[in-house]
């Protein structure tokens, strides 16, 4: 099991707050998963480096 660090407080817009919530499988996933994904995706983007194909972040509402 992965190893978390100690909670910390962050503030986000409305409307990153709906794109977060359409990310979450229709609740399956908690708020904090679902941020945890993203910051993994965006991890494995950056790491490829321009022009390489990475990871793509999928929105939830595409798979309905």
């Amino acid at each position: 099991m992965a190893s978390f660090a100690p909670p910390l407080s962050v503030s986000i817009t409305e409307t990153q707050l709906d794109w977060l919530d359409q990310r979450r499988l229709h609740g399956a996933l908690s708020r904090s998963a679902a941020l945890r994904q993203v910051i993994d995706a965006a991890i494995a983007a950056e790491q490829t480096g321009p022009g390489q194909s990475g990871p793509a972040l999928v929105v939830a509402a595409n798979r309905r």
